[in-house]
């Protein structure tokens, strides 16, 4: 395991990449939206130019996918996918994708070549799973590890700990995403050096020990995420509750300042034990 290393699977506009970078990381990001992955070659060229960075641009595939593969860019530029269920579910909710191809990315190959990371933040619509089949091939893994979990099926959020489980990971967080914007704290760069940091929008937040809630073990995770599944059938994007005006605003407020409010969309991270 590389320490100084971290792999940022859907750089977007960097958002996460600039943290992990600011704490004196290694990053290898991947992204298939050759828009954006331009747009991060301007803003770190200075870390591109001195190794810090290396953008991997093209789509994460499995091998049976073709050397080239469908991506579709949505109108929403984080919901950009392989997955054409995804698709589907972005059109139905009014936002309309366009397809290019896109060179595949093969994950077995970047980790002979970088080596395995100390953390993989996997936030890829449609192909979060694929990366978890090619880590099960290596005896080596992420100390930790970070899937954007289900907010449509318990069962899928359960599959994807079974997963993680399988994997070797005992420790879990289920990481509330709707209120990291703006988040402020002091964390510290891989020297042990802290530093002040306010996360942008769109940010997935800190990752292991520096988020500020205990680790779990799988059955605890388990019953946090039916606990909030209970909040989706009343706060969730299609209950009839949010379509009284004024309360999806009154209750985003009250949740920010009790963290109980909307349940918004959550990561689920991981740790290896006795690491």
């Amino acid at each position: 395991m590389k320490r100084d290393l971290v792999f940022d699977f859907g750089l977007h506009k960097g958002e996460d990449t600039a943290f992990y970078l600011e704490k004196g990381f290694r990053v290898v990001a991947f992204e298939a939206n050759p828009e954006l992955a331009q747009a991060c070659r301007a803003r770190f060229a200075a870390e591109i130019a001195t190794g810090k960075l290396t953008i991997m641009e093209g789509a994460v595939a499995p091998a049976s996918a073709g050397d080239t593969v469908t991506f579709f860019i949505n109108e929403r530029s984080v919901w950009g996918t392989i997955d054409k269920d995804w698709v589907e579910r972005n059109e139905k909710i009014g936002a309309a994708s366009k397809k290019i191809t896109a060179q595949r990315i093969d994950v077995e190959e970047v980790i002979r070549n970088f080596g395995m990371p100390l953390y993989m933040k996997i936030d890829i619509e449609g192909a979060d799973q694929h990366v978890l089949e090619v880590l099960a091939s290596f005896p080596d893994k992420p100390k930790y590890i970070s899937i954007e979990s289900s907010k449509d099926d318990f069962g899928d959020v359960v599959g994807e700990c079974d997963r993680l489980r399988a994997l070797g990971y005992s420790r879990f967080k289920a990481v509330q995403q709707e209120y990291i914007p703006g988040m402020q704290g002091r964390f510290h760069r891989v020297n042990g050096e802290p530093f002040p940091y306010t996360f942008p929008a769109d940010s997935s937040g800190p990752f292991g020990d520096e988020i500020r809630q205990p680790w779990l073990g799988y059955e605890e995770v388990l019953d946090e995420y039916r606990a909030i599944f209970r909040k989706y059938r009343l706060m969730g994007s299609g209950s009839v509750l949010l379509r009284i005006p004024g309360v999806h605003r009154l209750l985003w407020h009250f949740g920010r300042l009790t963290n109980a409010g909307l349940p918004g969309w959550y990561d689920t991270h991981a740790a290896l034990d006795g690491e």
